[in-house]
């Protein structure tokens, strides 16, 4: 078996098993509202597997040394299953919420070893663009949860067991794929620890950190904003479809880009566009509203796949699984941190406050980013 075929089904892998992740979250919220749990507790037990995969992060790069990429990230896959079928098994809610517990860690091992596979096995010159395909092929992912909880139902074991089969179907394309191709050893300079990769590498993980924030925002407030705003549910459904369709095109698009142009021009020019586009929610752009949400998703997606990009063709073998463990905790602290600030915004100043406390925040994010390039520059 050739080496595009065993990456091409080892991505068929990432997306299934994520898939079967995005299954979990919604069916989770369900089965708790069934079985009369309040809704603020649904809140917080929904949040545990978050909780979980932050706790386990740090632990990612021990983990690589000691088993390797596949059979790390078959660990956390196989974990899942059992995690499903446990679900199934009982319906004793404190139980569900230790198994939360135990999902965010597979879901840490998963994550940042199918991202440090990914990009390890690709070529430096093809690097850019098969990164944007990874990222909108993890991105179509989001959706194939929900279609798989519509497939399933929401009542009772059965759903549940449905989400263990979907992850034994990943698990199989993953082993079928075989080992990951050998990473090249690192330099004896290339700093390896967590803290080190932070500090070199500090305007990548500002990227990911807005793109984390905005997103989050965008999947659970924009829909609120444009009912605020007169639009009808149906509309306001779309226009968080519109940006994430955005981020689909701009990761593929400045993935790209990235294979031929100065990165570093690349990256400050999306920043620039994060924190101009937010503004254009508070002006009265009627039919116009549709291309600049596009456009905005475009930013989003292109900078997460230029902050992948930069870290992938700087480190290799562990210190790659470090940076990849780095940007999914970046990514996820953004995602957790972006809804109750917007939310708070929105309380204040109303459905404006959507517009403006994105686009502060990224105002703030672009300057950060601006000063840690130059400085980084100015070491270089």
């Amino acid at each position: 078996m050739n080496a595009a075929l065993r990456l091409s089904i080892a991505i068929a892998g990432a997306f299934f098993s994520a898939g079967a992740y995005w299954m979990f979250l919604p069916l989770l919220s369900v089965a708790l509202r069934a079985k009369g749990v309040d809704d603020f507790w649904v809140g917080i037990i929904s949040a545990l597997p978050w909780v979980g995969l932050l706790a386990v992060s740090g632990f990612v790069p021990r983990v690589t040394r000691k088993l390797g990429l596949q059979r790390m990230v078959l660990t956390g896959v196989c974990i899942t299953i059992f995690v499903f079928l446990g679900f199934a098994a009982t319906g004793k809610v404190w139980v569900w919420s230790l198994l939360c517990l135990v999902m965010g860690g597979a879901v840490a091992l998963r994550w940042a070893g199918l991202d440090t596979w990914m990009n390890g096995s690709f070529p430096a010159h093809l690097r850019g663009r098969l990164t944007g395909v990874y990222e909108l092929i993890l991105g179509c992912s989001m959706a194939l949860g929900p279609a798989l909880v519509a497939i399933a139902g929401n009542q009772g074991a059965l759903p549940f067991l449905f989400g263990a089969g979907v992850t034994a179907f990943a698990a199989c394309l993953l082993l079928l794929a075989g080992r990951e191709a050998s990473a090249e050893d690192e330099d004896e300079d290339t700093p390896a620890r967590q803290r080190d990769i932070l500090r070199h590498q500090r305007p990548a993980f500002i990227g990911i950190f807005l793109v984390g924030f905005t997103e989050a925002c965008n999947l659970s407030l924009l829909p609120l904003y444009g009912l605020s705003d007169g639009f009808s549910v149906h509309l306001s459904a779309l226009m968080a479809a519109a940006v994430q369709a955005g981020a689909a095109a701009g990761a593929i698009g400045l993935g790209v880009l990235a294979d031929h142009m100065d990165r570093n021009k690349l990256r400050d020019a999306t920043a620039i566009i994060m924190a101009i586009m937010p503004l254009g929610l508070a002006l009265p752009l009627h039919q116009g509203l549709w291309p600049w949400l596009f456009v905005w998703g475009m930013a989003q997606g292109g900078m997460f796949t230029l902050g992948i990009v930069f870290l992938a063709s700087r480190y290799a073998g562990l210190g790659l699984a470090s940076a990849m463990s780095l940007s999914m905790v970046v990514y996820t602290l953004g995602g957790i941190a972006g809804p109750p600030l917007l939310g708070l915004c929105m309380s204040i100043l109303g459905a404006t406050g959507f517009a403006l406390g994105l686009a502060l925040v990224a105002v703030v994010g672009l300057v950060a980013l601006l000063r840690a390039g130059a400085s980084q520059q100015h070491l270089a």
